[in-house]
């Protein structure tokens, strides 16, 4: 049963409607993370998007943000991967740190993508919907987060509804067997969903991480810095494997726009493990 909420009124001049009636998912409510950088980039992201010109969307959290970081060396240097992949592809970034479905969703609602038409758009979002204490909310189930993903979706066909969408999969961490089980949970049901779709395509980019069926934990930047953590964020190499593979995925091994690299008709691309082999975040949350 839906809940009817008071919602107070969000930082800055982004108030929402003072009385609304809301479902119980909190995946699937549009609310704005808390904190002035995030606001601020939201600002910033206006901004360009107002300047047009963008053909290649990639929205998500901090694995997507993280495109835009130079160092520090040798684990974060992620920049270069984005002008060899999608800078030539007139691409914007749209990953906020720590979101969920949810704050894209407001995104989406306050202006991230109006007035664009991009060719292509590249989702990565959810895995900050899985874990055990995500922020700001209570515990997600599976059938939620799949529900907070599928919305983001619906969302962007109805703004963008000429753009194809490539629904990248949450990745493999070592956060928990918890997370991790919920995580195939939600992939295993956005793979069925779409299965028969021609505007939305999964991509399964788990390979990309394994080492003889196992976590490879030295792909991810996490477990070496100062404070250690569990595997969560690719590090250089693994974050070039992922632009890699979402580049061959629209583009295919030419990495150009035309031809048949678009591969149109899959409505979904697992990578084999043959391609495996070229190639401020509280724990959980990216």
């Amino acid at each position: 049963m839906a809940l009817l909420l008071l919602l107070s009124p969000a930082q800055g001049c982004w108030a929402q409607e003072p009385s609304v009636v809301v479902n119980e998912n909190p995946a699937v409510l549009p609310v704005p993370q808390a904190g002035d950088w995030w606001l601020a980039r939201h600002l910033d992201r206006l901004v360009q998007v107002e300047a047009g010109g963008v053909d290649l969307l990639l929205i998500g959290d901090s694995i997507t943000q993280n495109f835009e970081k130079t160092g520090p060396a040798p684990d974060e240097v992620f920049y270069p991967a984005w002008e060899e992949f999608f800078a030539p592809h007139h691409a914007l970034n749209l990953g906020y740190s720590g979101d969920q479905t949810q704050n894209v969703l407001w995104r989406l609602r306050h202006g991230e993508v109006d007035g664009l038409a991009p060719k292509d758009v590249v989702l990565l979002i959810g895995t900050n919907n899985t874990v055990a204490k995500p922020n700001g909310t209570l515990e997600q189930s599976a059938e939620q987060v799949t529900a907070g993903v599928e919305a983001v979706v619906d969302e962007l066909q109805e703004r963008l509804p000429e753009s194809k969408i490539l629904l990248v999969e949450i990745l493999p961490s070592g956060i928990s067997a918890t997370k991790s089980a919920k995580d195939a949970a939600v992939n295993a049901a956005l793979r069925a969903r779409y299965k028969a779709s021609e505007e939305v395509r999964c991509l399964d980019v788990s390979s990309l991480f394994l080492k003889d069926g196992v976590l490879n934990r030295s792909l991810f930047y996490d477990p070496r810095m100062k404070t250690p953590q569990e595997p969560l964020h690719p590090d250089t190499v693994g974050q070039r494997r992922l632009a890699k593979a979402i580049s061959e995925a629209l583009y295919g091994p030419s990495g150009t726009a035309s031809g048949k690299g678009r591969g149109r008709t899959a409505p979904r691309h697992a990578l084999q493990s043959s391609d495996a082999a070229d190639g401020a975040v509280n724990p959980g949350a990216v």
